[in-house]
């Protein structure tokens, strides 16, 4: 399992997005200038007021469970994938889970899994998702080092995404590769269905 990694610098699609833009502009100011349009001076004022527009990608933003909560966490316990944080110890996480009232989100995943990777890439630095994964403790499992947890919840194909009350309660599951809105929509459903649990007049019947 990984160690805890240094704060990355921004998201990959965001400075491939940052550069794209800058190499386009130029080129599209160059051919202006070339015109006639625009002086040499003008153009080259022009581009470089585009590249300290872009050219300095933000900090990754860390997000599941709000940062007050992950505070209590040491960081050896702690590793990012994407803008999300996660607990490396399934007992840890339901620990805070319970104590903070939140469930969990287990994301079952392994080094050689190709899909595990994307989906870090991909779902993982959506802003939105992440901003709904403050609702969750994220909870990494390697399926490497961790197989009873894998057995546990009967998984074997990655990667999958568990979502479980802090007791255990099975809140929804999402298997193979998922679109930062199908997450969404998984997450949705998970904190429909602990709120409803946890729900009082739930707890009568």
């Amino acid at each position: 399992m990984m160690n805890l990694e240094p704060k990355k610098i921004a998201c990959i699609c965001e400075r491939l997005a940052a550069n794209t833009i800058r190499r386009a502009t130029c080129g599209f100011l160059s051919l202006l200038g070339s015109w006639g349009y625009f002086s040499t001076k003008w153009a080259s004022f022009v581009i470089v007021l585009l590249a300290l527009a872009v050219s300095g990608c933000q900090r990754a933003e860390h997000h599941s469970a709000p940062p007050e909560v992950l505070a209590e966490i040491g960081p050896q316990l702690l590793t990012s994938r994407g803008k999300l944080q996660f607990v490396k110890n399934v007992e840890a996480g339901y620990r805070l889970a319970d104590e903070k009232g939140l469930p969990c989100l287990l994301f079952f995943t392994a080094d050689w899994c190709t899909y595990c990777h994307e989906m870090e890439e991909t779902a993982f630095v959506d802003r939105e998702v992440a901003q709904l994964a403050d609702n969750f403790i994220c909870v990494l499992v390697d399926a490497d080092l961790e197989k009873e947890v894998c057995e546990q919840f009967s998984v074997s194909g990655y990667p999958t995404i568990q979502f479980v009350s802090s007791s255990g309660r099975v809140l929804n599951r999402l298997v193979g590769l998922q679109s930062a809105q199908e997450l969404m929509t998984g997450m949705q459903a998970a904190l429909k269905r602990f709120a409803w649990l946890d729900d009082p007049a739930t707890k009568l019947r």
